[in-house]
């Protein structure tokens, strides 16, 4: 098999595991509360974007814009999570604000259609923006005591996966504008293992939604 072939199947892999991801959403989402229905809305996002990013790549060559998208999509989901999860409201809302207006002034100021010059520091700043959240909530929730610590494993859990896949992909988005205008075949191995963290993330984020639904079906 070709490597290039191969690169292009791992690298649309994430949007088949988001097509089995949406679907056991769609079909628990009933039953869920709401920290698996912000979640089931972030693969269902996600979804939509990988989807739009095929079809603008095949239609004029450029998908770069939906970097803001998805950003946008992150911003909201994860600081909404947080805002549930963290006793510190006013810094989770006050960041959200900050991470959006970011974004905004990206959209209008950053050109994505200049490959050369692309670089969409807003999604830089909203992984780490994520990723501090995510040690905030562990630091709460050591803080609780071990009997509340034991009480909340699955956020746990789950916010273990979140602060990992963000620092990756901050280290990932980091070099981007490099990784888009060097030779391929070393932008196709930073690409090819992020698809695989990718998959990785989606596919626990549906265990948590299927797990999180299972248990209201009983």
């Amino acid at each position: 098999m070709d490597l290039n072939y191969f690169f292009d199947i791992i690298t649309y892999s994430p949007t088949f595991v988001l097509i089995f991801s949406t679907s056991v959403c769609v079909y628990h989402f009933n039953r869920l509360d709401k920290v698996p229905k912000l979640l089931a809305y972030y693969l269902g996002g996600s979804l939509f974007i990988s989807l739009a990013a095929y079809f603008f790549g095949k239609l004029i060559g450029n998908n770069l814009f939906l970097f803001f998208v998805l950003t946008l999509l992150e911003l909201f989901v994860f600081m909404k999570l947080y805002h549930l999860l963290i006793k510190k409201k006013k810094l989770v809302l006050g960041l959200a604000v900050f991470g959006i207006l970011l974004t905004i002034a990206d959209i209008v100021y950053v050109s994505a259609f200049e490959l050369r010059l692309f670089q969409p520091y807003s999604k830089i700043l909203a992984t780490l923006l994520i990723v501090f959240l995510a040690l905030i909530y562990f630091f709460e929730l050591i803080k609780t005591g071990e009997n509340l610590y034991k009480s909340k494993n699955h956020y746990l859990y789950l916010n273990s996966m979140i602060l990992c896949f963000f620092a990756i992909q901050f280290l990932v988005f980091l070099p981007l504008n490099f990784l888009v205008n060097v030779d391929r075949q070393m932008a196709d191995y930073v690409f090819v293992t992020n698809a695989f963290v990718l998959n990785i993330f989606y596919l626990y984020l549906t265990y948590f939604i299927w797990k999180r639904g299972r248990n209201q079906k009983r």
